[in-house]
């Protein structure tokens, strides 16, 4: 497990025991103490695979949005090509809204990196 301190942003690891139980072909289980150090940053300590999977989802979700404000911006345009100048306006004001929350996705994506 490790802790970040939000005040400084450092990974702080600590050792920490499990207790694993193993089945064995003569029929009966065993209990083995094992100790795992570091904080899971690569330093040798547990794995962090689903936290990888969160941040993979993360910055995914991130370009699809920045794509669909992107795409939103063309039909804005073609829109105010037509005359249907209320329309381009009601659209980018939701652009304004993606970027508004692609900005929050982007510091979350940067406090897991």
């Amino acid at each position: 497990m490790h802790m970040v301190d939000g005040e400084h942003g450092h990974c702080h690891g600590h050792e920490h025991d499990h207790d694993h139980e193993h089945c064995h072909d003569h029929g009966h289980e065993h209990t083995h103490d094992h100790s795992h150090e570091g904080c899971g940053c690569g330093c040798g300590g547990h794995d962090h695979k689903p936290g990888s999977e969160q941040e993979a989802l993360l910055s995914y979700m991130l370009d699809h949005n920045k794509h669909h404000a992107a795409e939103l911006a063309d039909v804005a345009k073609k829109f105010r090509e037509v005359g249907k100048e209320d329309v381009a306006v009601q659209i980018e004001k939701a652009i304004e809204n993606f970027d508004k929350g692609n900005l929050y996705l982007s510091l979350a994506l940067s406090l897991v990196q």
